[in-house]
This record gives structure tokens, sequence and C-alpha cells, in this order.
């Protein structure tokens, strides 16, 4: 999910180090319901408890409730709440969804598209029906698709080709942007990759293909390609015409990330998962206000703690504290509406409905079913 693994000199440096580029691999992606078997087994009751966590901006609120540390520290308003978990980074669907279904943990933390791509899976069995719990953030920025060829607007890709991360964040973005833009999902030629990024076969690699004429990616990818978000030069590992055409930051509400936890555990230790959401409302706020004190000591630390959980390198401060600013954070009232409201267009039930659709249409599900959204008595819940 997530998507921005690594930041702009990270990747930059990963080029440098390669040989002659390979051709991209293209894959045929199957439902995750044909591809993954794992047994659904009961959930394991072990302290600390595992959620995960993606490398993303909104993650910094998980770290910051849990203490600043993968383990929940003495002192921290997820020890204070009488919780205790472990933070584990898996930016692997495939193994958070083996997690979950086995019982390891009963969380998942995805985006509403990735909850949807699985839908047939955790449908399976009544146990493992996903109930969203709470929303962390929108992509604000961090996302974005790139074109080449004089390409400069979505309806203009109509008998394009197009490269897109299979499982990944990206596919219920680019299905909103072809339908916004009057396309089908026929009006395109889709190539699948099996990787985000840093990876022969991924989409920042699949545009240097001359039959790829636009990709979705990451914004640490675009820059590279773009020569810092203008137009690809062709040099210093830039793609020659290579534009960014939209991203999140003006198609926002698209990506929404969540916390999804399984039925089962969700009737029965309602109270434990009402204090886990609770606890992240909560900090939330906290990181908001902390994030704007330029010199706080706490800040520096907490970047420094996020930076080491979330890309295993305590000096990346300043690439986390891009990642926070690449997410619009979600706050009480957007829960709110997110969850509960009957009004608000970009409500859970109608992102639900349009990424089916379109998953339905390219043959990722093959079914329509409704994602709940837990029932919170939102009074309770303070900031």
């Amino acid at each position: 999910m997530s998507r921005i693994l690594l930041l702009l000199s990270a990747f930059t440096a990963f080029l440098m180090a390669q040989p002659a580029a390979a051709e991209p691999e293209f894959i045929n992606p199957q439902p995750l319901a044909e591809r993954i078997k794992t047994p659904v087994g009961p959930v394991k009751l072990t302290s600390p408890m595992r959620v995960p966590i993606i490398t993303w901006g909104g993650d910094m609120v998980t770290i910051l409730a849990n203490g600043g540390a993968v383990r929940t520290q003495k002192g921290s308003d997820m020890a204070a709440a009488g919780l205790d978990v472990e933070l584990v980074r898996q930016d692997n669907f495939d193994q958070q969804l083996q997690d979950y279904l086995s019982g390891a943990s009963p969380y998942l933390r995805c985006t509403v598209g990735m909850c949807n791509q699985a839908l047939d899976l955790l449908d399976k069995d009544p146990r493992t029906r996903p109930v969203i719990i709470y929303q962390l953030t929108w992509s604000r920025g961090g996302d974005t698709l790139v074109a080449k060829d004089g390409i400069m607007k979505v309806n203009q890709l109509k008998g394009r080709t197009l490269a897109v991360q299979a499982y990944g964040p990206h596919v219920d973005f680019m299905t909103t942007l072809l339908q916004q833009a009057g396309l089908t999902m026929s009006d395109v030629n889709i190539k699948w990759m099996a990787d985000l990024t840093l990876s022969p076969n991924s989409p920042p690699e699949a545009l240097k293909d001359p039959s790829i004429d636009a990709a979705f990616m990451i914004i640490s990818d675009a820059y590279g390609i773009t020569s810092g978000r203008r137009v690809g030069t062709g040099e210093n590992d830039s793609i020659a015409g290579a534009r960014m055409i939209i991203s999140t930051m003006f198609a926002r509400r698209i990506i929404a990330d969540v916390y999804a936890v399984r039925s089962d555990y969700f009737e029965q230790h309602r109270d434990d998962v009402q204090k886990f959401a609770q606890v992240l409302m909560h900090n939330n706020a906290k990181l908001q206000t902390l994030m704007k004190d330029l010199d706080n000591p706490q800040k520096l630390k907490l970047l420094e703690q996020s930076a080491d959980i979330l890309l295993g390198d305590k000096a990346a401060q300043p690439d986390i504290e891009n990642l926070f600013y690449d997410a619009q954070f979600v706050d009480r009232h957007g829960n709110i509406e997110f969850l509960a409201s009957k009004d608000f267009q970009h409500r859970l039930d109608v992102l639900n409905g349009r990424v089916q659709d379109a998953f339905n249409d390219i043959g990722l599900i093959r079914t329509h079913s409704p994602i709940k959204a837990a029932d919170w008595n939102f009074d309770q819940f303070s900031e």
C-alpha cells in the first residue's frame, strides 16, 4: 500500500546502480480468492497483538500512539487505553491477507480499493468479513499518473496502453480517473505489473518501454522520470516527454487509507477495537499540532522514530516529513462523514460501489457486496 516505500534519493541511487534496463515483465492477475489459499483460523489472542502498518505518512499516527516504537511503550496512549500491540510493517498485501486469514492478526491496513480487491477472498468465511473501523487519510499528492508522447489529459488515453501495479493502491485510482474522463476499461489496454517501485517490473520502469503510453506511480518515482515535475528531458534517468498529467493533489478523495478488522474479532472484542480507533483519532489531532511546531524536540524525535520504522533509516527524516504532507489526515468529523453519513458524496459505501463495478468489469472480483462500517457512537470519541 504502501505507496511511497522510498523517496527520490533512494530511487535515483537504485537506478544508478543498475545495469542496462531489462525488459519489463507483465503479469495476468488472478482474483485473490483464487490465488491465496490460507485456511481461516481463530484470531490468536496474544500479547502483544500484531497490528500491520504500511509505508505511508498516515501511519505516523499509529507510531505516535504507540509511543514511537513498534512495541507499545509505557506512558503511551495505546498503553493508557489498556492495549499492547506490536506494529508490523507489511507493504506486501498478500502477507497481510495471509496473517488476517490465519488469525495471526485480526487487522488489515489497506486502502478501500485494496480491501475490495480481496473482497471475494474475505467474504468466503463470515468470520473474516471486514469491518472498516477507522479512516486515517486521503491521498493528497502522493500518487500520480505520468504519460508521454504528448498526452496531456486523461481523456486522451483512449486506445492507449497503461501500466499499473496489480493488487496495489492505484487500481481504484485508475478506474476512477477513467470513469471521470468518460472512458471505460475497454477503452484502454492495461499492462499489469508485479511491483510498485524500485523494480524492473514496476510501472515507472515499464514507462521506458515504447509500447507503454502512461503509468500510475508514487510521486517520488515521478519526480525523477519527469525531470523534477516538469517534462522529462531524457537525461539523468528521466524519460523524454514524460509529464505528470494528474495526481491526488488535484484528484482528492479517491484513495482512502483505512483500518479494517475481522468480523468475529469485532463482535467478540468490540471494546478493544473501539479503544484502538479512539486512540488513533486522539493521536491524529496530536500529530497535526506537533507537526506545526518547527523546532519541537518531540517532533524531531517522532520523525526519527518514524523514519526508522517505516523506511529503515533514522536519518531519512526529510523523507518522512514529505510522506506526512502527501496525506490529508482525517479527523473525527471526517470519520463521521466517511463511516456514518448518508449524504457525504465520498462516503464508504459510495467508494465501495464505484470500485466494485470497475473491479468486476476487469475480472479482479466476481461479486458485489457491501463492506460494513463500524457502527460507532461517535459521541464517545474525542480528539
